[in-house]
This record gives C-alpha cells, sequence and structure tokens, in this order.
C-alpha cells in the first residue's frame, strides 16, 4: 500500500517511521529544508547542538516521545528546572506549594485557595467538566478576582490576546496535569532527533521530499491524487499533518459542512526573539521566567542555557524573548534589531544589569500557527483524524485536546494515524 503524508513535524515523522517499519511505501512532503515542524532546529559556527527557533522541552510524563526515542537509539536528557514569574516588578519563585505560600503580594487565604486549586487541579483525571466553563470564570471563582487579576490575566491576555476570556478550564488543566519540576532534552536537539528519524524512515524504503509544497489533494476513483509544486503523485491513502484552514484550503471536494467547521477554529502565532548573550540573564539558574506585567510587549523569557549546559553552544548564553500573537501583529514585519530595540527597557527592569553589548546576535523566528484556540466543549466537536473522504486523514496540534500543543502529542497523534492506517489495509 502506497501512504502519503504532507508535513515533516513530529506527527509525519512518527507516522511514516511506524508505517515504513511495516512495510508501507512511504513518502513524505516537507515544504521546509528541515524536518522538525515547529520544533525545527537550525545550528551556528562553534555550536556542537543545534538550538530549536521556538523553545521547547518535554515533561517527564511525555511517555510517547520517549518511548520513540528509546526505540530509534536517541538519548535524552531530563534536569530540574527553575520556573519563575516577574509581577510587580520582582522575580519571585513560584513552581511549588512552598514558594506560592512565600508571595506576600496575595492575602493568606487567596495563597491558601491557589494552592488547593492547583492541587486539585494536578490531582483529579476529571477534565471533561471543565471544559464547559471558561479558566477566567473558574480561577476568578475558586482563586479569587485578585489572584486572577494579579497571576493569571496578563498571562492569558498575553498567551491568547483577545481570546483570552474565552478559553476553557480544561486547557488550564491540562498545563497544571503536565508540569513536572523536571524537563527532558533530546540529546544534540531536537534537529538531531528529527533526522534520526529521517535515517530511519529512509533505511526502511521511505521517502521524504523537501523544499516541495502541496498545492492540492483530488479523490480520483479509489485513489488520492496530491499535487506538488514538484509534480503530481497518487496513493492508496494520505494522512495530512496541516491545520484545519490549510487542509481545507487544498483539498478538492470536501463536503461544505464539514470545511466551514474546519475554518471556523481559530489559532494564534508566535514570534521569538532569540538572542546569543555574552552573559547570563536570568540569574539563579532560571530557566523559565512568566511575565505577569500588563504592559510589556512579551510572555516569557526563556533561558535555554540555564537548561542544556551553554558548552554546546560555543560557550555563549541564549534566550528566547516569546510571544503568541494574531497574524496581522506588527512583531511580525519587525527586524531582529528593532524587536530588540523595544524590548530593551523591558529586558533592564527584569535584569537592571543588562546593557545592549551583552548581546552577540539576534534572531527573530516567526510561526503564522503555533497555538489553537480551544473553545468551550470542544471535545463534543473537535474533527475526528478520519476525514469524510475514504483514505484521507487528518492529523495536527489542534487534536490533542484535551492536551496543549507539544512533540509528545504530535507523536502519539502520528503513531495513532499510523495505526488507523495499518488497520484499515
Amino acid at each position: 500500500m502506497n501512504i502519503g503524508i504532507i508535513g515533516a513535524g513530529f506527527t509525519g515523522l512518527a507516522a511514516a517511521h511506524r508505517l515504513t517499519k511495516q512495510g508501507f511505501e512511504v513518502t513524505v512532503f516537507e515544504g521546509e529544508d528541515y524536518p522538525g515542524g515547529l520544533a525545527v532546529g537550525f545550528t551556528k559556527k562553534g555550536w556542537k547542538w543545534s538550538l530549536e527557533k521556538h523553545y521547547h522541552h518535554w515533561f517527564y510524563s511525555d511517555f510517547a516521545i520517549r518511548k520513540l526515542a528509546k526505540e530509534t537509539g536517541h538519548k535524552y536528557i531530563y534536569l530540574p528546572t527553575k520556573t519563575s514569574t516577574f509581577i510587580k516588578g520582582t522575580i519571585y519563585q513560584l513552581d511549588s506549594p512552598q514558594s506560592l505560600m512565600l508571595f506576600d503580594k496575595l492575602s493568606l487565604l487567596d495563597r491558601i485557595r491557589t494552592g488547593l486549586v492547583l492541587a486539585f487541579l494536578k490531582l483529579t483525571p476529571f477534565w471533561k467538566p471543565l471544559e464547559k466553563v471558561t479558566a477566567r470564570r473558574f480561577l476568578a471563582k475558586y482563586n479569587g478576582e485578585k489572584t486572577w487579576d494579579m497571576l493569571w490575566r496578563p498571562l492569558f491576555e498575553k498567551k491568547f490576546s483577545h481570546f483570552a476570556d474565552q478559553i476553557p478550564a480544561s486547557w488550564f488543566w491540562a498545563r497544571i496535569k503536565k508540569r513536572s519540576s523536571s524537563l527532558g532534552y533530546p540529546e544534540g536537539g531536537f534537529l538531531k532527533f528529527a533526522t534520526r528519524l529521517d535515517a530511519l524512515i529512509r533505511q526502511n524504503k521511505g521517502r521524504i521530499l523537501y523544499k516541495t509544497r502541496v498545492e492540492k489533494i483530488t479523490k480520483v476513483d479509489s485513489k488520492l491524487e496530491v499535487l506538488t509544486d514538484k509534480g503530481r503523485f497518487e496513493f492508496d491513502k494520505v494522512i495530512c499533518t496541516l491545520p484545519y484552514a490549510s487542509f481545507a484550503n487544498i483539498v478538492q471536494d470536501l463536503p461544505e459542512p464539514y470545511s466551514q467547521r474546519l475554518l471556523s477554529f481559530k489559532g494564534i502565532g508566535a514570534v521569538n526573539l532569540m538572542l546569543v548573550l555574552k552573559r547570563e540573564f536570568l540569574k539563579n539558574d532560571i530557566y523559565w521566567l512568566n511575565v505577569s506585567e500588563e504592559n510589556f510587549p512579551f510572555l516569557a523569557v526563556v533561558e535555554h542555557t540555564n537548561f542544556m549546559d551553554k558548552r554546546y553552544y560555543g560557550g555563549n548564553h541564549i534566550i528566547y524573548v516569546g510571544n503568541y500573537l494574531p497574524q496581522d501583529h506588527p512583531f511580525y514585519s519587525k527586524e531582529p534589531r528593532e524587536l530588540f530595540e523595544l524590548f530593551l527597557p523591558y529586558l533592564q527592569k527584569i535584569n537592571p544589569e543588562f546593557r545592549q553589548n551583552w548581546v552577540m546576535e539576534a534572531n527573530k523566528f516567526t510561526a503564522p500557527f503555533a497555538q489553537p484556540i480551544v473553545p468551550l466543549n470542544y471535545s463534543k466537536i473537535m474533527p475526528q483524524i478520519k476525514t469524510p473522504i475514504e483514505g484521507l486523514f487528518l492529523t495536527n496540534i489542534q487534536q490533542v485536546y484535551p492536551w496543549d500543543r507539544g512533540t509528545n502529542y504530535a507523536v502519539e497523534l502520528g503513531e495513532k494515524a499510523a495505526n488507523m492506517v495499518i488497520q484499515s489495509r
């Protein structure tokens, strides 16, 4: 059986790996130069490891991707990390019950309420009741309005823009449920892991065609025809890993109600400024800093080299200044140095010692679709992997719900789609 897979992110790679091991003929189409999707990496002169354009890590419970790494012989590392929050001009470590109890910006009662809510979300497996209510309503009710305004509202607004008040509490449940004190990372970077999968797929006689864009998918008799900018291809089955809107735009003869439903789901893009520094920016080994300040033009500062050792990156310190923004936001069109100059006074509020001459290099990376906007009761309306067109499967980060996007769930979804193809032969 001849299978086409659109997209060489970790969903497409996991599906291709599983199918080629089962003896299927597989062709993967990827518009970019390299595999990895949103976890795509790059290298610089003097670096031993690659680095992602958009910050990535694994949680301890990311068992699907850990299993795949072991299966393919790719080593990975888990290390304890420190998460903090910048509030009211000060950095607070708020990643444990103990540190929360020491947070004196909230009353003791509000701290206790917040701790109890977070403990409930961490322990309960029952997320479906939470998708009926917004996170804003849930957190304001049980944490208190002051806690919502101080801790959570700025983060939701920076993460989801004008969709902030529409996000279900089940999304927040997933974020708390998954959190772990130790985080994981593949040795050599995500690009090395992705290229390892590429090599194994080819070893099993699969094909991966880079710099090849899919323009149209059409059902022709019992086959699926894929038209690309490099030519036409014919398959028995096709797995497409594109977002809903892109899928709806390239597939011919989708039922109108189904197509309109796909187009109704929204998403937010990402703009990441990555700085290579001479000195450490976040002190005390902080890896992740949430920015809960309304007037700051970014959501988080992530110091990658407070997670993975700087020796892998030429001895330099690397930070991401991260943002999730609507696709029409002016940050998408700014040059890296413009964005850095805009961010500089705010970065200096976080670290008053920070100076412009610390910066050796500034890079800007964008992704037009990085964060799905999940509506209330999404489990009841989420499109399934099988589409109305026989033999055509749809798998993307909008279908990992109730979990949030991440390479672990990309792998899990790709393997699920591959198993459906195997069962259908």
